[in-house]
């Protein structure tokens, strides 16, 4: 039989480490009263004023430096300003002496007084500072604007955002009661950019537009009216448009260049088969088939028609936009007849394009993301939009990734059918 026996414990040991842990805690708790009670404790005297060393006018905003008091319990510096009847205090860490307040409603002299307080919320007296915010970029991007008639609607383009600021671009017109009303809210916070605005309501009469320009703080602009006449263009219908065998051989440098020879439905696998391009569902997409730029592919509108216009959709997600196999450069045809060469006198060049990030930006931004997910307008140019086709050609030069193929997640086209 095995007998376990427990070794008899050192009952003064653990008395003594029972002593010493007590201790311990009691300093490291009065250590953390004491700690507590230096920082709220404190005379109730002001802090000294802090020094401006700098002030940046900017649109819409200035930016002022400063030099914080001496006095080790200043906490942070306050700027106060009145705009518009409103008072308006901004802070910033003593870490951080910059204080950047935005929102001016225009340009002009303003007075600001920054204060210092210290940990006690003691404020030092204040010293006042005359700044001259220069012309905000509501105004400017307003006084920039331009609007012309376009197919179903009104083109607008504008530019003078410097600061990024978020903007709202409001499209206004007169209802039946002879009333001003919102046509189309377009939100922004590009440098520049454009948006196209289209309704069938818009009719093709001529009639008043308007726009004028909204801020994050409620500023507008004064409203641009024009006198416009929207062009008639209707959506193409994509049930009636079908792929056709593309002859064109796509691993050549031009696609003008080289044998024309049936290259079959232009296609990478049944997921992402041609059909895709026109199933009105922007959650699925088309692959073109793997090989050399120029990508391309050929349809049938199904009906003979002068385009106008289309939207291209990006694929869905943001993995994909403006990134991948996402389309950057390409060329869209037109033929009334199925010639297997582009470089066919039968074939006319409705178009040349090139795809940038509309917020300007090296890489991609929520902006450019959201701009991507609702599907981006791109005219056929102007002299072409008089040339009757029935079949279309795209051949892609160049994708995002430099890679061997192009994603379309839908294309919607816009025309004028011709009898």
């Amino acid at each position: 039989m095995k007998i376990f026996s427990e070794k008899p414990q050192d009952i003064g040991r653990l008395i003594l480490y029972g002593c010493v842990s007590i201790v311990v805690s009691l300093l490291f708790s009065c250590g953390s009263e004491l700690d507590m009670r230096e920082l709220s404790a404190g005379d109730n005297e002001a802090p000294s004023n802090p020094q401006v060393i700098e002030v940046m006018n900017l649109p819409g905003s200035v930016t002022i430096s400063c030099s914080p008091p001496d006095e080790q319990d200043v906490l942070y510096l306050m700027a106060e300003i009145t705009l518009n009847g409103v008072r308006k205090t901004v802070k910033t860490s003593f870490y951080d002496s910059k204080l950047h307040i935005d929102g001016f409603p225009h340009a002009g002299d303003f007075d600001v007084v920054i204060k210092a307080v210290d940990r006690n919320e003691n404020m030092s007296s204040g010293i006042t500072v005359n700044v001259s915010p220069t012309t905000p970029s509501y105004i400017l991007a307003a006084k920039s604007i331009s609007m012309v008639p376009t197919f179903s609607g009104v083109y607008v383009t504008w530019e003078e955002n410097a600061m990024k600021d978020d903007l709202i671009l409001q499209l206004l017109g007169y209802n039946e009661h002879n009333e001003v009303v919102v046509l189309d809210d377009y939100y922004t916070d590009f440098e520049a950019g454009s948006f196209l605005s289209t309704d069938p309501s818009y009719g093709y009469d001529e009639r008043p537009f308007g726009l004028a320009i909204q801020n994050r703080w409620g500023h507008a602009s004064d409203t641009t009216w024009l006198t416009l006449a929207p062009k008639f263009d209707e959506q193409l219908d994509h049930k009636l448009m079908s792929p056709v065998r593309d002859w064109a051989m796509p691993n050549t440098t031009d696609i003008a260049e080289g044998p024309c020879v049936d290259v079959g439905p232009n296609f990478r696998n049944p997921q992402t088969q041609f059909s895709h391009l026109f199933d009105g569902n922007i959650n699925t997409y088309y692959e073109t088939g793997d090989g050399v730029p120029p990508f391309t592919f050929t349809f049938d509108l199904g009906v003979m028609a002068n385009l106008s216009r289309f939207r291209y959709y990006q694929r869905r997600g943001p993995e994909f936009s403006f990134l991948h196999n996402t389309i950057k450069r390409w060329r869209v045809y037109g033929s009334l007849t199925k010639e297997p060469c582009i470089d066919d006198p039968a074939w006319k060049l409705l178009g040349t394009y090139e795809m940038t990030r509309p917020s300007g930006e090296s890489v991609t931004t929520q902006g450019d993301i959201d701009a991507s997910q609702a599907g981006l307008d791109y005219f056929i140019d102007i002299e072409a939009t008089d040339t009757p086709v029935r079949y279309i050609r795209f051949a892609i030069d160049e994708n995002w990734s430099q890679g061997t193929m192009a994603h379309f997640g839908e294309l919607m086209l816009w025309g004028v059918i011709v009898d």
